[in-house]
């Protein structure tokens, strides 16, 4: 009775259409790689929609080292079809890579900013430090921008920026826009606002001042970079 049960299960999912069958599929690659993967070894059909572009989009990448070593080929196959598939956080930890690494900046901006598009928070952030960076009044002004919407939702940008951060502790930051003075976006004098208790090194004080508070952003990622 149990078998009969269990076979009639798997038949009526291999009979849904294959759209509905690939939104499912999506829905626990969002949740789980490992999931998925699972899913994948159940039958031909389950391997076939597998490779549906929706799913690769949306497959979440969270088993993944974001600098895998030693260097994996199925893995790095892998998270190149993420990225064709415009998996937003593949795209994210391609750009911040190669951005800061010095390769391919033209592409690691197009990365960044089509994840920042698709609404990825880490993304815009990291955007919004480079830009500032990269320096010029409109660049500036655009960085500015995408690092207060940021601090809008203050445990985002907290999040935000630890990721940031311990990203960059990962690889070899070696982009020499980052070996300029440090950029400031506020050349007025404020009184700092204080907080009588210690700050977590990851926290930044906050500020009135949008000048002062992106300064507070870039001085965060600084402390992140080892040479500076």
């Amino acid at each position: 009775m149990a078998n009969a049960q269990k076979r009639s299960s798997r038949t009526s999912i291999l009979s849904l259409p294959t759209e509905v069958l690939s939104e499912v599929l999506a829905r626990v690659a969002s949740s789980s790689s490992a999931d998925l993967f699972r899913a994948k070894l159940c039958c031909k059909l389950f391997n076939e929609v597998s490779e549906a572009k929706n799913i690769y989009q949306r497959v979440s990448l969270d088993r993944f080292e974001i600098v895998p070593w030693p260097k994996n080929h199925k893995v790095s196959r892998f998270l190149k079809k993420c990225r064709q598939s415009k998996n937003p956080e593949a795209l994210y930890r391609k750009g911040v890579v190669d951005f800061f690494s010095d390769k391919h900046e033209d592409s690691a901006l197009e990365n960044l900013e089509e994840a920042a598009n698709s609404g990825h928070a880490d993304a815009a952030y990291a955007l919004g430090i480079i830009y500032i960076f990269v320096g010029g009044d409109e660049l500036k002004r655009k960085g500015m921008r995408l690092l207060m919407k940021s601090r809008l939702l203050q445990g985002r940008v907290n999040l935000c920026r630890q990721n940031l951060r311990a990203l960059l502790r990962m690889i070899w930051v070696k982009n020499p826009v980052f070996l300029n003075p440090t950029p400031i976006c506020c050349a007025m004098t404020h009184e700092r606002k204080t907080s009588s208790w210690p700050m977590h090194p990851d926290e930044v004080e906050e500020s009135t001042c949008e000048g002062c508070a992106c300064d507070e952003e870039i001085r965060a990622i600084c402390a992140a970079l080892p040479y500076r």
